[in-house]
């Protein structure tokens, strides 16, 4: 087996982005400013990965080209979530770095190991946590462009490619709990929200559908819960356990990653006109900028 070709979509960058979203009310561009840290970058990858929490490695996609036996390669390769393989002259893998990770401590396949091991190599401050050489700076710089104002959207790495199963696309959007539950349902898309155990409450959305009578009502009750939540505080409760009578309007942040085939089942289901409004919305700004167009 010979790798051609190395290409990392996303990198640290992107990784430490997603993974400050869960603690941090606001948006994205303080965080964004953090980057120039790479020792602050460093540190965080670090301890996240020393700690086992490598879901956030999720949102980025490296892509390497190689010569060798198809048959071998799927032989490595199968066992492993979140690997994607296309057979040619040259066959293309792609994987996210947790793949690489778990593949590396998993495996005892050469091939598989190989290819975790050049993977990780471009990304040298996932490289160096993990024990390996490096090749190369580290990728901190992100793209990030703000797309929607309601609901407000930026869209982050954007990379399309022929193979659908190898096109990647990165989200950073605020929307209630409501329709966060329903998103999360789209279990191979790759998220990171906002977190109740660590930040306070950032306000509330209410339905659209409703008239504005409803929504005085539910304003009223979501204040309401937001008063009973400070005087818990007040007391001493923690917020993971005060956040127990917070209405499923709370608003909350996500930071959402996937492979393009992904996102395109995500669009068939939440674009369609019976889909529920909030998260219709935001469906269809992603369709926009990834250039969907349903086709019934």
């Amino acid at each position: 087996m010979r790798v051609k070709r190395v290409e990392v979509i996303g990198g640290e960058g992107l990784i430490y982005l997603a993974t400050r979203v869960s603690r941090k009310v606001g948006g994205p561009e303080e965080i964004v400013e953090e980057l120039e840290d790479v020792d602050r970058v460093s540190r965080l990858l670090g301890n996240i990965i020393r700690a086992g929490h490598l879901s956030v490695l999720e949102h980025s996609l490296v892509r390497v080209w190689l010569e060798a036996d198809w048959r071998q390669v799927t032989e490595a390769l199968f066992h492993h979530k979140y690997v994607e393989a296309t057979p040619g002259d040259e066959i293309l893998v792609s994987m996210n770095p947790r793949t690489a990770v778990e593949m590396l401590s998993t495996s005892s396949d050469p091939v598989a190991r190989h290819l975790a091991v050049e993977a990780i190599g471009r990304m040298p401050l996932i490289a160096e946590a993990v024990g390996l050489d490096a090749h190369g700076e580290p990728s901190l710089e992100v793209e990030m462009r703000r797309v929607s104002e309601d609901p407000l959207v930026y869209a982050f790495t954007s990379s399309p490619h022929d193979d659908p199963r190898h096109g990647f696309f990165s989200f950073w959007t605020v929307m209630s709990r409501v329709a966060s539950h329903q998103f999360v349902r789209h279990r191979r898309l790759s998220f990171t929200q906002r977190s109740g155990r660590y930040t306070k409450p950032d306000g509330f959305i209410f339905p659209r559908t409703v008239n504005e009578e409803i929504r005085e009502l539910m304003r009223r009750h979501a204040m309401r819960s937001k008063e009973v939540y400070d005087d818990l505080l007040a007391r001493g409760v923690r917020k993971e356990d005060a956040r127990y009578v917070l209405p499923a309007a709370l608003k909350t942040a996500l930071f959402v990653s996937g492979r393009q085939s992904d996102w395109y089942h995500f669009l068939e289901l939440r674009t369609d006109v019976h889909a529920q409004d909030e998260i219709r919305r935001f469906a269809l700004i992603v369709a926009d900028v990834m250039g969907w167009e349903r086709g019934d």
